[in-house]
């Protein structure tokens, strides 16, 4: 298996400064630095689309063939939904029926089948084949890039994008996409990974959040905060608290593909030092057969027992802790 083509990420996404330190040192092109001019943290270089679309997300791919009958996740998403709601004041659920809501990046459309529950009429914007699962289930799907489309679509009531962000070579262009596509008085979610995750440092380059090759910025509480503002929305709420599952699962899951890349090596998969244990693009457990019906049964109990003790964790932690393992902004544009 060789290498795929790395695309170079030479500036900041933030703030396009080109001086940076670098925090995790650079392997086939993909590193991970801080800008000395504003702090974002950001990789050194991204896959190239071709490996993105035919392999990275083929997970997404076999999504699309999910039938309608068949529809996972309700209830995490119905879960998602309520904090979204809570950190926005109960603006979210309180809704006109029938006010459109915009999922961007909806891979198989689960957050849109729970907004759609709530009475709102429901699009998203997916570039991937789960995209025709979405359309199959009822959603009106659009396959668009929010960094060059600036128009060209309605206003919404709400707008969601949930772990995109981060896979944006371009930002602020994105959320300045949003932003000109709320409706007077709209609200927008965006929640990304957080950088300052303390589980992070423990797993180094291999962290499963990190994703390097697909994810290219990093963000923290305040960089966050920066790009939001770069773009022209008003805080509402930035959350961040321990979660119980993003404590454990991100870390099983590295493990298991540490493994995975030990296994290969050990039965000489990779030839010619093309890869080394524990690459990025080395073996993973992603989605598909891996765990069949074992995977699809014991996860969701697990992570239902563990999602039971969030509230406690956040009474104890609070919802600014900096080292939670997503931060969650709900905005406005700034008048």
């Amino acid at each position: 298996m060789n290498a795929p083509q790395v695309v170079r990420v030479d500036a900041c996404p933030l703030c396009e400064a080109t001086s940076r330190e670098a925090l995790l040192r650079e392997r086939g092109g993909l590193g991970v630095v801080r800008c000395r001019a504003c702090g974002m943290v950001y990789a050194t270089g991204q896959y190239a689309a071709e490996f993105l679309s035919e392999d990275y997300y083929f997970g997404r791919a076999e999504a699309a063939v999910t039938t309608t009958a068949v529809r996972p996740g309700a209830a995490r998403k119905r879960r998602n939904l309520a904090l979204y709601d809570r950190l926005s004041g109960g603006r979210i659920l309180n809704n006109l029926v029938g006010a459109r809501a915009l999922d961007v990046g909806c891979n198989a459309g689960f957050l849109l089948d729970v907004l759609r529950e709530r009475g709102y009429h429901t699009e998203g914007i997916e570039r991937s084949p789960a995209g025709e699962a979405a359309a199959a289930a009822g959603h009106v799907v659009h396959a668009l890039d929010i960094e060059a489309h600036e128009l060209g679509l309605p206003r919404y009531a709400l707008i969601t994008m949930t772990h995109v962000l981060e896979h944006l070579q371009r930002p602020v262009a994105g959320l300045t996409w949003i932003r000109r596509h709320l409706e007077p008085g709209g609200i927008a979610v965006i929640e990304v990974p957080n950088w300052g995750d303390a589980a992070r440092p423990l797993w180094g380059r291999r962290y499963r959040p990190l994703e390097l090759g697909d994810h290219v910025g990093f963000f923290e509480r305040a960089t966050l905060a920066a790009a939001l503002q770069q773009a022209g929305f008003s805080l509402v709420r930035l959350w961040s608290a321990p979660q119980a599952s993003t404590m454990v699962f991100p870390s099983l899951l590295t493990a298991l593909d540490l493994g995975l890349a030990v296994r290969a090596q050990i039965r000489g998969e990779f030839r010619g030092g093309d890869l080394a244990a524990g690459d990025v693009a080395g073996p993973r457990i992603r989605g598909g057969n891996t765990g069949g019906s074992l995977r699809r049964t014991l996860v969701p109990l697990a992570a239902a027992a563990l999602d039971s003790l969030d509230p406690a964790l956040e009474r104890v932690f609070g919802g600014d802790c900096p080292w939670g393992a997503n931060l969650v902004a709900v905005v406005r544009a700034r008048a």
